[in-house]
């Protein structure tokens, strides 16, 4: 059994197969451009429903982001996206918790997998 922890909602049912694969992504900093790896953020696949749950910083979005009013996002990963690792299995644990702090909540879920193989 592995434990992933994502920083988003994913609550998928237990017994569903489920796909995770983490990317490195290129990010702007101070010093210039660098490949960072964000794993807390793979693109988790629910097999048995087609969903797809991700975050969106895997995908070109254009213009600021603001609370409460949708995005818009490319079809497709950004074209700098890399992939480093990925993992099937069958869930069979699913926590889905709110994290509360002084004017804000974050999501995230914990998801237990049984990997195939």
């Amino acid at each position: 059994m592995q434990k992933h922890v994502v920083i988003f909602q994913a609550p998928i049912p237990v017994g569903h197969r489920v796909e995770l694969v983490w990317y490195e992504v290129v990010v702007d900093g101070l010093f210039g451009t660098s490949r960072k790896e964000r794993p807390h953020e793979p693109v988790i696949t629910d097999l048995d429903t087609g969903i797809v749950y991700v975050s969106d910083r895997l995908f070109v979005t254009p213009g600021v982001k603001r609370a409460k009013e949708p995005i818009e996002v490319s079809e497709g990963l950004n074209r700098d996206a890399k992939e480093v690792k990925r993992v099937r299995g069958v869930v069979r644990g699913c926590r889905v918790i709110t994290v509360l702090s002084f004017s804000d909540f974050e999501l995230q879920t914990e998801l237990t997998i049984a990997p195939e193989g």
